[in-house]
């Protein structure tokens, strides 16, 4: 879903002494833009995107077994480390490089 393009002229008839800022106010707003349209076309839209706590996280499955996923998209690897493991490390970890997501 796009979003509308937008009119100075609706900011200056709110606000006339807005005039020195139009180009900041414009360059925020296609910003915002971008952004909305990004999680529009590449997350569903912001309902779905806000429910990324869903997903991420530690989170427990019907079969018990509990599933870890983070978003860092620029890592290489990761490693869950604590007393819970059996291991000082869970090895093998690599994210998705498409999305940026580590699933182990």
């Amino acid at each position: 879903m796009s979003t509308d393009a937008f009119n100075p002229k609706s900011a200056l008839e709110v606000d006339p002494w807005l005039e020195p800022f139009i180009g900041a106010i414009d360059n925020r707003y296609q910003l915002f833009k971008r952004w909305k349209d990004t999680i529009a076309d590449t997350e569903g839209g912001y309902d779905k995107f806000t429910k990324g706590y869903l997903t991420f996280g530690l989170n427990v499955q019907p079969d018990n077994s509990v599933v870890y996923r983070e978003w860092a998209p620029n890592a290489i690897s990761a490693a869950l480390t604590g007393d819970f493991s059996l291991s000082p490390a869970w090895s093998g970890v690599t994210p998705d490089t498409d999305a940026g997501v580590i699933l182990t």
